[in-house]
């Protein structure tokens, strides 16, 4: 079966990642990203290199309107689409006080709302399909509730939830659900300076967005309803489970406060 997939957020890093493996397992593609990110000439390279079909969209899915103009094209197009991979999305970091609300609206309104209006949207279509998938993209942050990513920890948590209560509804269609948990992505530059100012377990559990995609989608075309990218994030993940919830908390605060530091000094370097 030839996939068709839907990536959002699919310009640069993790979707970008995403775009390129499914492009090498022969799905056609319809990519998603804001303007003037470099999406056509992504998919101009796709097209020389892999040989898929692939229509793109450029638009601002924080845009209530252009997530119901996005479903209103793919169904305009009648595109099969049988693998939905919603990885758009915003983060940061910000003591909550002294953030914009508009900056915690707009990331809901694209953690959030944008996924959830887009799935509603194409499931119809997915369910058509002989077989067919859904990949949310969450975070391991679900895990872990610390400071300064309050409204991201919320808005992943969201996606964690309904992924996992939509699989189990989906459960006896021909539509499998699976929600990514990646920990640490080296998806640009800034991210992997950011990462590199953290203690060593959390350098050395970092992953390259290629390597995220690709396990992502294996993991995916095999069914599982969540999926944790990289064996020491997995061993972290485990042994975190055994520990009191008092060292788990200082751990997790004493990283996203190193973490706060790295990023507001490149946003001071580069602002």
């Amino acid at each position: 079966m030839r996939h068709f997939a839907l990536i959002t957020g699919s310009s640069d890093g993790l979707g970008k990642a995403f775009a390129i493996e499914c492009s090498k397992r022969q799905m056609d593609l319809l990519l998603v990203s804001l303007p003037n990110t470099g999406l056509p000439e992504l998919c101009q390279t796709i097209r020389v290199n892999f040989g898929v079909n692939v229509d793109f969209v450029e638009m601002d899915l924080t845009v209530e309107s252009n997530c119901e103009k996005l479903v209103n094209y793919v169904t305009s197009k009648d595109y099969p689409v049988s693998f939905l991979i919603n990885n758009a999305g915003m983060g940061g970091y910000a003591q909550f006080s002294n953030e914009d609300y508009q900056t915690f609206d707009r990331m809901i309104q694209l953690n959030i709302k944008a996924l959830t209006i887009i799935t509603h949207g194409i499931l119809p279509i997915l369910l058509k399909q002989q077989l067919s998938y859904i990949l949310n993209v969450s975070s391991m942050i679900v895990h872990f509730a610390g400071p300064y990513k309050q409204i991201y920890g919320a808005t992943k948590s969201y996606v964690h939830y309904f992924t996992k209560s939509l699989a189990l509804e989906l459960g006896n269609t021909n539509t499998k659900v699976s929600v990514l948990c990646p920990g640490g992505v080296n998806s640009n530059i800034k991210f992997f300076k950011m990462n590199s100012a953290c203690n060593f377990i959390q350098t050395i559990s970092l992953l390259y967005p290629e390597q995220v995609a690709d396990y992502a989608i294996i993991q995916t075309l095999k069914g599982k309803t969540e999926i944790i990218p990289g064996k020491v994030v997995r061993i972290i993940f485990a042994f975190s489970r055994l520990l009191p919830a008092q060292i788990k908390k200082w751990m997790t605060k004493m990283t996203t406060q190193r973490m706060l530091q790295s990023y507001e000094g490149l946003k001071l370097k580069t602002g």
